[in-house]
C-alpha cells in the first residue's frame, strides 16, 4: 500500500467517525482537460481555496457541524491580508495566520501580476472550507455558483489552494 492510499484510508475512517455513511465520490473518468489557449503571462487568474479564509467582516464557516460547511466567501482581491480570518476544523489555522500565502497566496498573485508572470488578478477570490462530507452539495451548489462567478469576473484561470 502507498503513502496516498494509506493515507486515503485514514481520513476516510476520521471522517465516518462523524459521518457513519460517508464514502468518496467516485466518478467513470477523469474530468476533461482544457489548456490555457493564452500565454500564461496574459492570464486573468483568481484564487480559489479551500483554507476557510473569510474577510473579517463576513460570516465565519460552520466549524462545529460533523458534516461541514458547503457554503464559501467572496473576497475581493484588492483585500489587505491582515483581514483575513480563518476558520477550518482540519488544520491548525494557527499556521495560516502566521503565514497566509500558505493557504492563501492571494499576496503572491498580486507580485507575480506586477512581475508580468500572470496577465492580472480576477477581481474577487473564493474560498470554502475543504471538510465538506455531503459533496453532492459541493459538486451540483457550491461548485457551479463558483465557476459561474469566476467566468462572470472574466477569470481565465482558477489557482486551487487546498488547505
Amino acid at each position: 500500500m502507498s503513502e496516498i492510499e494509506g493515507f486515503a484510508l485514514l481520513e476516510r475512517a476520521a471522517v465516518r467517525r462523524n459521518v457513519t455513511d460517508f464514502d468518496w465520490r467516485r466518478f467513470a473518468a477523469p474530468s476533461p482537460r482544457h489548456r490555457l489557449a493564452m500565454p500564461l503571462s496574459d492570464a486573468t487568474v483568481a484564487l480559489v481555496s479551500t483554507s476557510g479564509a473569510r474577510v473579517a467582516d463576513q460570516p465565519s464557516f460552520d466549524v462545529v457541524s460533523d458534516e461541514g460547511d458547503p457554503s464559501y466567501r467572496v473576497i475581493p482581491a484588492d483585500t489587505a491580508i491582515g483581514r483575513l480570518r480563518f476558520n477550518h476544523p482540519g488544520y491548525d489555522v494557527r499556521n495560516a495566520y502566521a503565514d497566509p500565502d500558505c493557504v492563501f497566496p492571494l499576496p503572491l498573485l498580486h507580485r507575480y501580476a506586477d512581475e508580468g508572470r500572470i496577465g492580472g488578478v480576477g477581481a474577487h477570490a473564493y474560498s470554502l472550507m475543504g471538510y465538506i462530507t455531503q459533496a453532492d452539495v459541493l459538486l451540483e451548489d457550491t461548485g457551479p455558483a463558483i465557476a459561474a462567478a469566476l467566468a462572470a469576473d472574466g477569470v481565465d484561470l482558477a489557482f486551487l489552494v487546498p488547505a
